[in-house]
């Protein structure tokens, strides 16, 4: 089955501008405009389907919401918000483009870049006819806008010269007692670690993780100073499944939660409790500024704090191995700023070809056994971030991952009892960055 590429490119005004051209076809180019009300009207109803809470609600509502009452907790409530997406989001024209494609034996990439409307919007689900959605018929990617190569810290590696490489893990990592009622707990409790541990030893067994690191990626911590030396060591990859937050008015303020404390220097502020005196205890995150900056702003005496002297930028201290799996809430929020930069943008500028994402906040485990009358030993989230492992190891890693999806989807739709829900499965995105030629 040959391959067609085709870009999309969306932009926010009062209405939302979403234009398109197939690679083999430059010269035709085409374009829609989604007016607003349409578009917050669709956007309200995907809303309405996740997890974050509404106005009004407890934690204890948006759960049941979710994952009881909510679009994604019922095929035929899931297929309807799918086909309203479509009818907002996905032109006509472009379904049947998609569509002729592929029954004339084609596998359609569609390259997008979303605007701020578009972010969270599960393109894989949407419809391309009455019986097939667009994950039937093409990989989706998303595509930072050019201006994100420009200048760009490090230049990705190529897979192939990289590939044999350690890979490095960062899972769960423990956050002071204080980060709790910011919802940072653990994303693992119980024996929830059990499947991560078996999963690096089988790759320190086939020499791709280094057997001392198993109780640093496991350990009870795992700071940015142990994020720098294990960088250190040139990788293949880097999995983090954890906690990240953001927030979408200030995109460098996304950051991945790691065992940091207000003692060690950083751009972004700790996390202190309303009405709590500051402390040396309160958790600091490690934010895209960071990664981006470093200690390039910091003073003498901060920069003891990371046990350096001069000062370093954050590609410098934190280099990003080719491919970077980041399997927490919403790590994908970049989109959701008219300013592109967060997580995936600070990874994409150290060094990474592919980021893989998530476009909302996740369930854990636990939420989808107690609220989703799941079987008690399944674990979903557990099992997206191991899916995730596995397809990154591979030669086409979106392909590998949009063909479980494939097959996710058609369990969902068959009603079969290993359905999960797609607030899991349909939370991917990947951006595709790599090395561009020089002019």
């Amino acid at each position: 089955m040959s391959g067609a590429q085709v870009l999309l490119r969306a932009v926010d005004r009062k209405h939302t501008y979403l234009a398109w051209r197939w690679l083999d076809r430059p010269g035709d180019p085409d374009y829609v405009v989604i007016g607003e009300t349409a578009a917050r009207a669709a956007g309200a109803a995907l809303e309405s389907a996740l997890f974050p809470a509404l106005p009004g609600e407890t934690g204890a509502e948006r759960e049941h919401r979710a994952l009881v009452t909510g679009a994604f907790a019922d095929r035929d409530r899931e297929r309807a918000l799918a086909r309203s997406l479509t009818d907002a989001f996905l032109p006509d024209r472009l379904r049947t483009q998609i569509r002729d494609r592929w029954r004339a034996g084609e596998r359609v990439r569609v390259r997008i870049t979303p605007s701020p409307r578009l972010a969270r919007v599960p393109w894989e689900l949407l419809w391309i006819d009455a019986r097939h959605r667009l994950i039937d018929a093409a990989t989706v990617v998303y595509e930072p806008p050019a201006v994100v190569h420009a200048g760009r810290a490090r230049t990705p590696e190529e897979w192939a010269e990289v590939r044999d490489r350690p890979v490095l893990f960062v899972i769960d990592p423990a956050i002071g007692s204080n980060a709790a009622a910011f919802g940072l707990s653990s994303a693992l409790p119980g024996d929830g670690t059990e499947p991560f541990v078996a999963r690096i030893g089988q790759y320190i067994a086939a020499g791709r993780a280094l057997a001392e690191e198993l109780d640093l990626a496991m350990g009870p911590t795992f700071t940015r100073r142990d994020l720098t030396e294990a960088l250190e060591t040139p990788r293949s990859r880097l999995l983090y499944f954890g906690h990240a937050s953001a927030s979408p008015n200030e995109p460098a303020s996304a950051a991945i939660h790691l065992s940091d404390t207000a003692a060690i220097w950083g751009l972004a502020p700790p996390l202190v409790r309303a009405g709590s005196t500051p402390s040396e205890s309160d958790h600091r995150p490690l934010a895209a500024i960071d990664l981006l900056h470093g200690t390039g702003t910091a003073d003498e005496r901060s920069r003891r704090t990371y046990r350096i002297g001069a000062p370093r930028s954050g590609p410098d201290l934190w280099p990003m191995p080719s491919r970077v799996a980041l399997i927490a809430c919403e790590s994908g929020a970049d989109y959701r700023s008219a300013e592109l930069f967060g997580l995936v943008v600070a990874m994409v500028n150290s060094g990474a070809a592919l980021v893989t994402s998530t476009r909302w906040v996740l369930p854990t485990d636990g939420s989808l056994r107690g609220r989703a009358g799941r079987d008690s030993a399944a674990r979903p989230t557990t099992e997206l971030a191991l899916r995730v492992d596995a397809a990154h190891e591979q030669a086409d890693p979106v392909e590998e991952l949009a063909q479980w999806q494939r097959r996710q989807l058609a369990a969902w739709s068959e009603g079969t009892d290993e359905a999960t829900t797609p607030l899991v499965w349909a939370s991917l995105t990947h951006t595709v960055a790599p090395k561009r030629p020089s002019a």
